[in-house]
């Protein structure tokens, strides 16, 4: 296997891994309601909570929640095989959870028989409870080799046709046939195996986490930079959601990744104070402020006619980025054209985040300006600190600004309406009118939407040349047979913000309107004749 394979399949993991963390923003959101609703000083300020009724929703809401934080090893199983397979993802999904099952009872039968099942309380002990049944906590790690090994199973063998008395079992039968004795043997293996491994990413974890102030910025400065490739996702989601964003007790229960005790603690009134692990969360900051003042500067050295067109372009993209958190129309503005500010941008996240870290402010910011609300300020200033997370902000909005408007006009660099640069920010509202205004092409007399499916489908050399459309956050990524096919200026007439071209796997991006985009282009495949 070649880099370019090697580096295509990373960036098809990358994306197949946000099937799972796509459910999790609805999850905080229902635990943090849950929390506000039982938080004291919440009750004390609003009497008519202080009852049964109210109590017990939360309860439902909290532990509704939680049951997907627990389970995140199964999800995620689920998730990747649906993510990574071709065709017939819905078997390749059935089939990753009847894996899972199998790999659990195994591991269960294996430990009994073995009499390694530890009596008495599980914390710390290295296994745990997980559907019922007692075995080796390994986290979302077996969840995600199941679901990758199906999921390479699977796009091998589920196509196979087999004939005469063993006609039953081809196709997604075949898969299971093949995947069930090698989830057994993981079951039996992984009991022997992962403790040692555990303490390893244990220690490690441990590592990140006493690794103090440097190791917050540098986190932050690496989640920013590898943006550009799409695998910033491989950095942050190890963190958020395993050993290695380090673990611990809350009620009872061992949760580990920084994600996954945060929202446990949210809801545990008996906890004061959060634990510092939230400091390697705080992405937030630069989505509502620092872009916010990177954007500005670029408005004000816009060429004077051209401010009113990009006053126009920049505002759809900072309310994007400020309210939902979505980012990449902003730094795809500047990233093309002086990439020398988007290293500075990553720097200075780092040094904010190292600032954040200073300062002991413990406010959850991984989303945007609505995440940020419902998950810190029911919690009270005493558990978060939140007030000065936002009068953090404001600084780091003043200092991007400063830094960017000083770059753009001392190195004359070409953003956003300066000079002759090209006005590549898109939004949907962008898309609508253009869709209002202009009659949308056609291939085939098949119409091919306001997003120009054709243009995108003709730039990745035609049907024929396209094996695979899914997306992402803010990117369209495609997997083609014959990169030399590959036209990105045929691409660049449906407007998007960038074109990441990785041999086989290319990404193009759009924003946060890329699910339409994928929508219009796969029902444009499914229409085309071959």
């Amino acid at each position: 296997m070649n880099r370019e394979s090697i580096a295509s399949y990373m960036s098809d993991l990358s994306r197949a891994m946000l099937a799972p963390i796509y459910v999790l923003p609805m999850v905080g959101m229902a635990i943090a309601i849950g929390a506000a609703v039982t938080n004291p000083s919440i009750v004390a300020a609003v009497p008519f909570l202080d009852n049964g009724f109210f109590s017990g929703m939360a309860q439902v809401l909290k532990w509704g929640g939680l049951a997907v934080i627990i389970n995140l090893h199964i999800i995620f199983a689920v998730g990747l095989s649906v993510g990574l397979a071709k065709k017939d993802k819905h078997l390749a999904g059935f089939n990753a959870l009847i894996l899972y099952l199998v790999y659990l009872y195994a591991m269960n039968t294996y430990l009994k028989v073995n009499g390694m099942l530890i009596d008495g309380s599980l914390a710390g002990s290295g296994q745990a409870n997980v559907l019922g049944l007692q075995v080796v906590d390994t986290g979302i790690f077996v969840g995600m080799l199941i679901g990758i090994f199906n999921a390479v199973i699977h796009n091998k063998y589920s196509q196979k046709v087999l004939t005469g008395a063993l006609a039953l079992y081809g196709e997604s039968r075949l898969v299971l046939l093949i995947m069930m004795p090698i989830a057994m043997i993981m079951g039996a293996v992984f009991s022997h195996i992962w403790p040692p491994v555990q303490h390893v990413i244990q220690e490690l974890g441990t590592h990140i986490m006493e690794s103090g102030h440097m190791g917050v910025g540098i986190y932050g400065f690496m989640e920013r930079i590898l943006i550009p490739t799409g695998l910033h996702h491989l950095l942050w989601i190890p963190l958020h959601f395993t050993e290695v964003g380090s673990c611990a007790v809350v009620s009872g229960q061992t949760y580990c990744g920084i994600e996954n005790i945060f929202l446990a603690e949210m809801t545990d009134p008996t906890i004061e104070k959060l634990s510092h692990t939230v400091v390697y969360d705080a992405r937030s900051l630069v989505k509502i402020f620092g872009l916010t003042g990177a954007a500005l500067a670029m408005y004000h050295c816009a060429d004077a006619s051209k401010k009113t067109l990009v006053k126009s372009i920049l505002v759809p993209a900072v309310a994007s980025s400020i309210l939902v958190g979505v980012t990449e129309p902003l730094e795809f503005s500047f990233l093309f054209v002086a990439p020398i500010l988007f290293v500075v941008h990553a720097m200075l996240t780092g040094a904010f985040m190292v600032l954040i870290s200073i300062f002991d402010i413990l406010a959850i910011g991984k989303g945007g300006l609505i995440d940020f609300i419902m998950y810190n300020i029911p919690l009270g200033v005493t558990k978060t600190g939140w007030p000065y997370y936002i009068l953090l902000g404001f600084v780091q909005a003043a200092t991007y600004y400063v830094v960017f408007r000083l770059l753009i006009t001392k190195l004359n660099l070409k953003t956003i309406g300066r000079g002759d640069a090209e006005m590549k920010l898109h939004t949907k509202a962008d898309y609508k009118a253009k869709k209002a205004g202009e009659k949308p092409g056609k291939v085939n007399d098949i119409e091919v939407g306001v997003y120009n499916s054709k243009a995108i489908i003709e730039g990745l050399g035609g049907k024929d040349n396209i094996v695979d459309v899914q997306n992402c956050y803010t990117r369209l990524r495609v997997e083609i047979i014959n990169p030399d096919l590959v036209d990105e200026a045929k691409i660049q007439e449906a407007n998007p913000m960038g074109i990441v071209n990785k041999g086989q796997s290319i990404q193009i991006i759009f924003g946060s309107h890329v699910a339409s985009v994928r929508q219009e282009v796969n029902d444009f495949l499914a229409m085309t004749p071959a």
